[in-house]
């Protein structure tokens, strides 16, 4: 039986970041977490989409929040603090599903 010899792996030449891309890092960092969780509308079933409209127009109505603010806020009532994400509210308003909820 013939023994074979194990090669040592490549030696990898890692560079410093440089300070411009050590801030850009941090200023990315920073975004994500001032930033809601925006979430596209394809992720969102069918049956949830309908729930979170028909709520965002029930708090509406009740005068507990606007629209905009229950899609793209974070504060009381908003869709982040119930569900735990946002949703641009142009892009749902947008939909023939919002469209014709809101009838």
């Amino acid at each position: 039986m013939e023994s074979k010899s194990i090669s040592d792996p490549p030696k990898i030449d890692f560079q410093p970041l440089s300070k411009s891309e050590e801030y850009n890092l941090s200023l990315n960092q920073e975004k994500a977490l001032n930033e809601p969780n925006f979430i596209t509308l394809g992720k969102i079933s069918e049956e949830e989409k309908i729930e979170i409209i028909k709520l965002g127009f029930q708090l509406n109505q009740e005068g507990k929040i606007s629209l905009k603010k229950y899609y793209e806020g974070t504060g009381e009532s908003s869709l982040f603090q119930l569900k735990g994400y946002s949703i641009k509210y142009e892009s749902i308003r947008r939909t023939k599903l919002y469209q014709s909820l809101k009838e």
